[in-house]
């Protein structure tokens, strides 16, 4: 099961809770380009935005989810204006959202990956992008894996 944005939005915000941390929920749309058949068509995806003021300085998370195929959806995660020092806390931060996720997000199952498109580069830039941040992107989703918070009661 691929995680959803609603997904991300509702782990991230949890997350937070959790943690202590003041934020705020913005809005936000963030514009991106799909292929039908040759023409790019722009399209709208629209972002939840959390805006962290404590422990952080004025970090963004946003979470979008852009449909690049018929079928194919594929979520994103950006955060914005962290410095070297809140890393720490940025990695605990993303962290707790992994564990409230359905699966891991760097862990694309075949049917996504299929549905959206196999040769894209989104799949090892993400896994790319999560090593960065110092997760271990070998590992996959255990079977049995139940999240934790609200996500973990839909299972």
């Amino acid at each position: 099961m691929a995680n959803s944005v609603t997904d991300v939005a509702v782990a991230l915000r949890e997350s937070m809770e959790h943690l202590g941390w003041e934020f705020a929920r913005e809005r936000g749309e963030r514009l991106y380009s799909r292929f039908a058949v040759i023409l790019p068509m722009a399209k709208v995806a629209y972002i939840f935005r959390f805006r962290v003021t404590d422990p952080l300085d004025d970090v963004r998370f946003d979470a979008w989810e852009f449909r690049l195929s018929h079928k194919g959806d594929v979520t994103f995660i950006a955060v914005d204006d962290y410095r070297y020092e809140d890393l720490d806390l940025v990695h605990q931060l993303l962290s707790e959202m992994v564990e409230r996720l359905p699966r891991r997000p760097w862990d694309f199952p075949l049917g996504q990956r299929m549905e959206a498109g196999l040769a894209l580069p989104e799949w090892s830039n993400a896994r790319r992008m999560w090593q960065q941040m110092r997760f271990d992107v070998g590992e996959k989703t255990p079977k049995d894996w139940v999240p934790k918070g609200s996500l973990g009661e839909r299972v």
